[in-house]
């Protein structure tokens, strides 16, 4: 019999970009996911996560997620967003779309991530 040894992976990247789609999506009036099961994959790999580590996590990016959304919080709470998630070059991106402005957040394969606000041009 023989037997393979694999590495054993992180599901950080998964976990995190998770966590964000969480997070700056309860921000808005109301936020959807095109891609279901997408959606329903990054849940599985953050509900493996320990509580203790979600928790701690989850922190750190509303920490962030607000510095960065600060003064658009008020005016997002009346939006409405729909979220596409893609993976592209071993990067996650999301991106949370509104009438006036756009939400772009990578996130890298050891979980580092990025959020921009991106002004949608038609309206400029």
């Amino acid at each position: 019999m023989r037997y393979s040894f694999t590495e054993k992976t992180s599901h950080r990247q998964q976990e995190t970009a998770y966590m964000l789609y969480m997070i700056i999506g309860s921000y808005f009036h109301r936020c959807s996911c095109r891609s279901k099961a997408l959606e329903e994959n990054l849940f599985l790999h953050y509900k493996e996560m320990p509580v203790k580590r979600q928790e701690e996590k989850e922190w750190q990016i509303i920490r962030v997620s607000e510095g960065v959304l600060g003064e658009c919080l008020a005016s997002m709470a009346q939006m409405n967003a729909e979220v596409f998630i893609s993976k592209t070059d071993e990067m996650y991106v999301l991106r949370f779309y509104t009438s006036f402005e756009d939400i772009v957040v990578t996130v890298d394969d050891k979980g580092r991530y990025d959020i921009s606000l991106v002004e949608d041009e038609m309206v400029a």
